[in-house]
């Protein structure tokens, strides 16, 4: 594994393996996060020749926060849009 900050060519995020296991990846905008966030998140569907994040050697598996949460429902029944969560 490399030891310094890598670009993905397909997402644009930055993963930097000295920053430690749980802040190494770089986001465009918002918290710093793990190689399983990513993968969860970017990796596992933008599937491409070079990802810097294929090798599950690499990374943790992901836990039940690292993917994207359900969308709150929304009632369309009445006259204003409801939101249940």
């Amino acid at each position: 594994m490399a030891s310094s900050p890598q670009v993905c060519p397909i997402c644009q995020v930055s993963i930097d393996p000295s920053a430690g296991p749980a802040e190494e990846v770089r986001f465009s905008s918002g918290m710093q996060a793990s190689r399983a966030k990513l993968w969860a998140r970017v990796c596992q569907f933008a599937k491409g020749e070079g990802c810097i994040n294929a090798d599950a050697s690499q990374r943790s598996e992901p836990t039940k926060t690292d993917y994207f949460g359900e969308a709150p429902s929304i009632d369309m029944d009445g006259d204003s849009p409801k939101v249940n969560i």
